[in-house]
């Protein structure tokens, strides 16, 4: 709810139209007709005042010629980087420098996997400076800056073409669907007579035959606003609408504060922003309105009722809890023996466990001399005899007398148990025996020796 002023900016005469939505529908609450000058923005807001205008908010209608109107073919893109694509087909399609021109476009066909068409609207900046300019010294604020004819066609929906007359030049624009499809301003000869009707004729054949056979066929009918019915309507080949685009019941409130030359006023007036079947709008994103924050003002709502429950409802809440932790007291009470009785089978678990383990580190531990000695039994020749055997986590050591004392080294060299075997000692002789000392290192542990780590080899000399 609330006021909306609707203003059509032309050359040199601004129209303006205030209407109120309220409950019961919409009202058009006056309209007047100021002229466009240099102190068009004084003129404006002492007009304003006169007529107990309150309202801030407007909505500007700008005529066709100001703007660059084009359908543009796009091929497959998501929707979030058509504003993007937009952006760099400009150049292409604006007779001035792209940085300067500030536009909005609404799209018009997408499907999946298939080529995108929007609407391209623009106009140059200093136009739109020129808007803002008019309505910051009048006091007003926009949220909505479009073309009057897309507003005016847009209104009453449906399919066909609109025409809308000035005494010097004409706007048409064809609608499928309520989706514009062209648009476009011409000039026309001054007067009323068969010229005015066979130029208006040729330009709408000519508007038509741009476009696809498909959308050429769904215009049916032609709606005339503006200026009267040309003499030589019969000229036109499309039948005109019985009615103008506007409800009824606004045209008779309408009329009793202005005439048919408010319509494009009017209609800009009634649109919403980004509602509706058009949702161009030239304004910066930054000066758009936002939209009404529904789900901000239902999660509020929500917050407000949640504190008031909790204010409500204090001691009902904290008695619950104390019922519960009782019981929850009562209940651990109950289990209490049987609590203890469980940590005493875990403990006496415990250290079993740990006997357990101890009793296999000790075997592991255990080093069993036997396959060892067999081994050496095996690999020693009968002529050596052992003085001293030692065995270790690390490896053995052997003392003993030997005919020959170098060919022990190869000999346990060559065994899969043993590796980097050497002399410990020189090896010295008695009688006809040498008497050696050497040591070995696993390098196959036998069942029971762990193997040395990688830091305790490094500490064998």
């Amino acid at each position: 709810m609330g006021r909306v002023l609707g203003l059509e900016l032309h050359d040199e005469i601004l129209r303006g139209v205030v209407v109120r939505r309220g409950p019961l529908g919409v009202r058009v609450e006056t309209a007047f007709t100021v002229p466009v000058g240099e102190t068009a923005a004084e003129t404006l807001r002492a007009k304003l005042r006169e007529l107990g205008v309150r309202t801030r908010q407007a909505h500007v209608a700008l005529p066709r010629r100001w703007a660059i109107v084009k359908p543009l073919d796009l091929p497959p893109i998501r929707e979030g980087d058509l504003a993007r694509l937009v952006g760099f087909e400009l150049e292409r399609h604006l007779p001035f420098p792209a940085e300067e021109a500030v536009y909005d476009f609404q799209i018009l066909e997408a499907r999946p996997g298939g080529p995108t068409r929007v609407l391209l609207v623009a106009v140059e900046r200093r136009t739109l400076e020129r808007v803002q300019r008019l309505l910051r010294e009048a006091g007003l604020v926009p949220r909505l800056v479009d073309l009057g004819l897309h507003s005016l066609a847009a209104l009453g929906g449906g399919g066909g073409a609109h025409l809308h007359l000035r005494p010097e030049e004409g706007e048409l624009a064809i609608v499928r669907h309520g989706r514009l499809l062209l648009s476009r301003a011409f000039p026309l000869p001054e007067g009323d007579g068969p010229e005015r009707g066979r130029v208006l004729a040729e330009e709408l054949r000519r508007s038509l035959g741009a476009l696809p056979e498909g959308e050429r066929a769904t215009v049916a009918r032609l709606t005339l606003t503006g200026d009267e019915e040309p003499a030589d309507a019969a000229a036109i080949d499309l039948p005109l609408a019985p009615s103008s685009p506007v409800p009824s019941g606004l045209q008779r409130q309408l009329a009793r504060v202005g005439d048919g030359s408010l319509l494009p006023a009017l209609a800009i007036a009634l649109r919403r922003p980004r509602r509706g079947p058009l949702r161009t709008n030239l304004l910066p994103e930054a000066l758009r309105p936002r939209p009404f924050p529904v789900l901000q003002l239902a999660t509020v709502g929500l917050l407000l009722l949640s504190l008031a429950l909790a204010v409500a409802e204090p001691f009902v809440t904290t008695l619950r809890d104390e019922r519960y932790l009782a019981r929850l007291n009562r209940a651990i009470e109950g289990l209490a023996p049987e609590v203890r009785e469980v940590e005493r089978v875990v403990a006496g678990l415990e250290r079993r466990r740990q006997e357990l383990d101890t009793l296999k580190r000790l075997r592991d531990r255990a080093i069993r001399p036997l396959p060892v000695l067999k081994e050496l039994t095996e690999l020693l020749p009968g002529e050596v005899w052992l003085t001293n055997l030692t065995l270790d986590q690390k490896g053995l050591e052997l003392a003993g007398f030997a005919t020959a004392a170098s060919p022990l080294i190869p000999l346990l060299e060559g065994s899969p148990t043993l590796d980097r075997v050497e002399f410990t000692s020189p090896v010295t002789t008695r009688r006809d025996k040498e008497q050696f000392r050497l040591k070995a290192a696993w390098e196959q542990p036998p069942r029971g020796v762990t193997e040395p780590r990688p830091a305790d080899r490094r500490g064998m000399p």
